[in-house]
Order: structure tokens, then C-alpha cells, then sequence
């Protein structure tokens, strides 16, 4: 699955996700591809990346 950001900027998730972890702007996961870090221009879009990534299955 892929998610946009607000900037067009694509970030591509293959489940299941194995771990989050979050710190102000960034939001890194490790997927079945491996590790990798979100960077946001704020925390309100990292939010809502966070948001989505726990409700897709």
C-alpha cells in the first residue's frame, strides 16, 4: 500500500508492519521490506500517517 503526504511525496508500506516508532516529525516502521523512516514537515502530518498506518491490515 502507498500513502501521500501532503507534498505529493510517496511512501510505500507492505504488510503486516512489524514495529513503529515515533519522534516529533519522523515516523519509522519496519515492514516485511525492512526499515524505513517518514520524515513530516510537522507533527500534525505525521500524525496522520500514523493514523493510517495503524488502520490498514
Amino acid at each position: 500500500m502507498s500513502y501521500t503526504t501532503y507534498h505529493g511525496t510517496q511512501i510505500r508500506v507492505v504488510c503486516p508492519v512489524h514495529a513503529i516508532s515515533v519522534n516529533k516529525h519522523k515516523v519509522a516502521f519496519a515492514d516485511q521490506c525492512g526499515q524505513q523512516i517518514g520524515v513530516f514537515n510537522n507533527t500534525q502530518e505525521a500524525k496522520a500517517f500514523l493514523s493510517w498506518l495503524l488502520t490498514i491490515h
